[in-house]
């Protein structure tokens, strides 16, 4: 692109923040992420496939430290919104439990979203 196009265009250091917000995108903040872990969990996932899944949404939380991402998996399977088996392959596999599912549908079909995820925030913290 022509350099000169955007050259006369000036930005605050508000502006800045403000672009630099959007260029993150949805899926930052730990109750999106936490949705995000649900909802692709509703079929079986390996951590791995689930790390790149959630990469795929832009979610990087868990990028350079995927043991973190497997801490959260190991508390959401403790308060038995998932369960995981290990398979013949070598994979340990994770899947929402029946409460899980509950959890999500009543996220995904409520007005007051974040006081249904609050108790589980914790999750996500190191």
């Amino acid at each position: 692109m022509d350099q000169s196009v955007f050259k006369s265009l000036r930005f605050s250091e508000t502006h800045r923040k403000e672009v630099h917000k959007k260029i993150k995108g949805p899926g930052t903040g730990e109750e999106e992420i936490l949705i995000s872990i649900l909802q692709l969990l509703e079929n079986e996932r390996t951590g791995f496939t689930l790390s790149k899944k959630l990469r795929a949404r832009g979610i990087v939380k868990f990028e350079d430290n995927e043991g973190h991402l497997y801490t959260a998996l190991h508390k959401l399977e403790h308060k038995a919104y998932l369960c995981s088996k290990w398979k013949e392959d070598g994979g340990k596999y994770y899947r929402l439990t029946q409460r899980g599912a509950r959890l999500l549908q009543k996220y995904e079909s409520s007005s007051h979203q974040k006081d249904l995820l609050q108790p589980l925030i914790e999750v996500l913290q190191p």
